[in-house]
């Protein structure tokens, strides 16, 4: 069989795959729902198109014998390129709609995480002014912090105490938040791999290795914000420690002075941690689009000399797949 007749009659064959089961489609479709209408026209348009530039390139496979096909290898080639430019743009309506069912799985993960990194920074801002109401002095220490030596040392050892414990409170309380991000990003990245599979361009290896590459950064991400509010909490519990230097070891200071101090230090906890969970947000919304364009595009093959010699037909099967 000549090579030219081989590739064309492969991908008739191919081609019958698409169009031959009509039962298939009808399945594809309760399965899909109102997109895969949509998705069903454009493939049986594209295969319309293949089907016209086969027509096209018929005379390959018979009527034109090799002598003849490499007789001006340099206006086939043309003829080639300006045959698949046209198929190209007859399938874009297709491979738009791959490019978006992608980009909905993607917008489907980051919409199941946002309540979580927005419930994050409520809690910011609710133990931050808990730590407050629970660390600036109440009037009654006023007369300790200037009856001398004896009385601070005592109310040092009482407040530092109470720093202690309110702070590792608050690091109890993010815990369970930083497993429960991490569970979800695991679940949620598992349900995308199921997801895109069908839309993705990718061969099933790289679409493995880019969505464990997803998984690995989200992971990496929230497991850093973690230790980003943890080490929030032990600055701030080292800023208002009455060691010498602390936010109340000057004998004598105001009660005033120490709340304002306790105020300002609390503040800094909870703008530093706000400015880390949306970090955390922005690298997520990041990390998707980069695997939304790794997941739906495809590079261009590199375009050779005009006058190099043209590429065998069979290959033209694979060149189109």
């Amino acid at each position: 069989v000549p090579p030219a007749e081989a590739a064309q009659s492969g991908l008739w064959r191919y081609l019958s795959q698409l169009t031959g089961d009509k039962d298939s489609l009808e399945r594809g479709h309760s399965k899909l729902g109102s997109d895969s209408a949509n998705l069903k026209e454009s493939v049986q348009d594209g295969v319309s198109s293949v089907g016209s530039f086969l027509e096209k390139l018929s005379p390959l496979g018979g009527g034109l014998q090799p002598p003849r096909l490499y007789e001006d290898p340099a206006s086939l080639r043309k003829a080639l390129r300006r045959e698949l430019d046209s198929l190209r743009l007859q399938l874009s309506p297709y491979v738009d709609e791959v490019h978006r069912q992608v980009g909905r799985q993607l917008d489907e993960l980051r919409q199941r995480l946002r309540p979580l990194t927005e419930e994050l920074l409520d809690q910011a801002s609710l133990r931050a002014r808990e730590l407050r109401r629970h660390l600036v002095p109440s009037r009654e220490v006023a007369a300790q912090l200037l009856d001398g030596a004896d009385e601070l040392q005592r109310f040092a050892a009482h407040y530092g105490d109470k720093i202690a414990f309110h702070t590792e409170q608050v690091k109890d309380i993010f815990q369970p938040y930083a497993e429960r991000l991490l569970s979800e990003i695991h679940r949620n990245v598992q349900e995308l791999h199921r997801g895109v599979a069908p839309h993705a361009r990718a061969s099933p290896e790289q679409l493995n290795r880019h969505i464990q590459e997803l998984s690995a950064k989200l992971t990496r991400n929230a497991r850093d914000l973690h230790r980003q509010i943890q080490r929030n909490l032990e600055q701030l519990k080292a800023k208002l420690s009455l060691s010498p230097g602390g936010a109340a070891a000057a004998p004598g200071r105001s009660r005033e002075a120490l709340a304002r101090e306790v105020q300002r230090r609390v503040e800094e906890f909870r703008r530093d941690t706000y400015a880390q969970i949306q970090a955390f947000t922005r690298a997520l919304d990041q990390e998707t689009e980069e695997m939304r364009l790794k997941l739906s595009a495809r590079p261009e093959p590199p375009e050779g000399p005009l006058d190099a010699p043209p590429p065998p037909v069979e290959d033209l099967r694979a060149r189109l797949d």
